[in-house]
């Protein structure tokens, strides 16, 4: 691989020494590389990256709002990017910007 300029990312849920592998060669060079642990966003990390997400749609995403369906809605950010969208498409048909009675009439929070 190196010598063809590519590059290869391995996800996994545990560090390489403790996975399952039976190559040694592959294993060495697993526990060789260089290791990232992700862990998941905050809720102010999630706010943020749904008013970036808003703002690249045109919407203006107020803290107050974004607090409200962090504390309403799922945490997964998959599932708050899909009630972003759902949230763009009835702002565009009902000409409403993104508030919190807003939200409460197209959600039925």
């Amino acid at each position: 691989m190196r010598d063809s300029g590519r590059r290869l990312l391995i996800a996994a849920s545990k560090s390489p020494r403790e996975l399952p592998v039976k190559l040694p060669d592959l294993k060495s060079r697993l526990t060789m590389a260089l290791v990232f642990q992700m862990r998941g966003l905050s809720d102010e990390d999630k706010l943020r990256a749904l008013q970036v997400r808003a703002s690249r749609r045109g919407l203006h995403l107020t803290d107050d709002v974004g607090h409200f369906i962090l504390t309403r809605g799922t945490r997964s950010m998959s599932a708050l990017f899909e009630l972003l969208e759902r949230l763009d498409q009835a702002s565009l048909q009902e000409k409403r910007k993104l508030t919190i009675p807003f939200l409460k009439e197209t959600l039925g929070w």
